[in-house]
């Protein structure tokens, strides 16, 4: 008789198993959401940049370049700082404690974040790259959030991701990768929403704070979030009789806060709505509730450029027949989500219609499409009709490929300092 003799299990070093976990979660972390869409934004990014540092160049420029200072010579970023951008930059450097009053009409909490990036750096990044990183991971968690909303309303995981994408192909997408604070405000609006549908009110309340000091438009996502704690309900009133719905005038604290800085600031709370009063380059914008005779005369003038009556120069396209197409196709795609999806898509619905008329208040559509950005119920309307309509996928994907165009046209445009919106 012969003993037999069984190895023992062979011993895998600590270190190497503690390494190979590593990797593992590593590679797992980039295979979830959050680090594909890192990697699509950032391609993205490197793309936008490709392209204005391969085109900008040979681009006639124009008045949006800063004549000295940051963003005035060629550098890796200074196409990102135009226009609008030297205002936020203004802050981000000097609060508003500077003697140009039309700063006070630009939010705080997008500079703030450039500055607190900057000032953690101890001062080895400047101003473009502490913007850039800003504005990087704040687009980055928007796609996220973006991506999570889909799922509620999407079936298909390419759908899901094509909403994504016709987010970063909008005309005005390149704005979330300037100087400007919509990237930020697109995170924090899409998070509060996505934090709606979750029924996670605390952290819905917490975004929705600093969302009212980014911009006066956070009413809308506030009304939107209020709409879904309401539909949570099953829209009854006795729904609303419980402590979550205190987030929802909670929401104005960041607004309240900011108001009271420029109070001790500037000596009046309501700097930053009247600040533009004092620009005669902005004294177009005038409060104007009477919203249908806003529309009719933009439609009028859209309508007589696109039929040759009068002259479709860069300010008429840009100014007019861009924003005005935008806000036909806002509303079109409103109706058709609520059609599609009855209960579940009004809160969307009536958001995008909310956004209609609050973007038509001011007696003009200038810049409007830069503000339809975080209209998301635009880039879910599009995708759901693809998803239930097959025959029409071709006519989706067209219409994403022509706005990454006409992206890709402004954006040079931005890049060589001609206005851009």
């Amino acid at each position: 008789m012969t003993d037999t003799i069984t190895a023992g299990p062979t011993r895998v070093p600590a270190a190497s198993s503690e390494r190979r976990t590593a990797r593992e979660r590593v590679f797992g972390w980039f295979a979830g959401d959050y680090g594909k869409v890192l990697l699509v934004v950032l391609a993205w990014n490197a793309a936008l940049t490709a392209v204005a540092w391969l085109f900008g160049p040979s681009t006639p420029a124009s008045e949006g370049i800063p004549k000295t200072g940051i963003g005035s010579t060629l550098s890796l970023l200074s196409h990102t700082y135009r226009w609008d951008a030297g205002n936020y930059g203004e802050i981000a450097e000097h609060a508003y404690t500077g003697s140009y009053i039309p700063v006070r009409a630009f939010y705080p909490v997008f500079p703030i974040c450039v500055w607190l990036v900057k000032t953690l750096s101890f001062g080895t990044l400047g101003l473009l790259t502490a913007g850039f990183i800003v504005n990087l991971i704040a687009t980055w968690l928007a796609g996220v959030a973006l991506l999570k909303i889909a799922r509620f309303f999407l079936s298909s995981p390419r759908s899901h991701w094509l909403v994504v994408v016709a987010f970063l192909t909008a005309p005005a997408a390149f704005f979330l990768h300037s100087f400007y604070s919509e990237a930020v405000f697109c995170a924090l609006g899409f998070w509060a929403y996505l934090f709606a549908l979750r029924r996670q009110w605390l952290w819905m309340g917490l975004c929705l704070i600093p969302l009212t000091a980014s911009r006066i438009t956070a009413a809308v996502f506030i009304g939107l979030c209020f709409l879904e704690f309401w539909r949570s309900a099953g829209w009854k009133p006795r729904g609303l009789l419980s402590w979550p719905i205190l987030w929802f005038p909670a929401a104005y604290l960041g607004l309240g806060a900011h108001m009271l800085y420029m109070k001790l600031e500037t000596g009046s709370a309501t700097s930053s709505f009247t600040a533009l009063q004092s620009a005669s380059t902005w004294s177009y914008h005038k409060f104007n509730p009477n919203i249908v005779d806003t529309t009719l005369t933009e439609l009028k003038i859209t309508v007589k450029a696109l039929i040759g009556a009068r002259p479709m120069d860069a300010w008429t396209l840009l100014s007019h027949a861009l924003p005005m197409l935008g806000l036909l196709l806002l509303v079109a795609a409103s109706v058709y989500f609520f059609v599609a999806l009855r209960s579940k898509g009004l809160p969307l619905a009536l958001f995008g219609l909310a956004s209609f008329v609050m973007l038509t208040l001011n007696s003009n559509v200038v810049s409007v499409h830069r503000y339809l950005l975080p209209c998301l119920v635009m880039y879910l309307a599009l995708v759901l009709l693809a998803e239930r309509r097959p025959n029409l996928r071709g006519v989706v994907y067209a219409t994403m490929y022509l706005n990454s165009l006409i992206c890709g046209a402004i954006f040079l445009r931005f890049v060589a300092g001609h206005w851009s919106g």
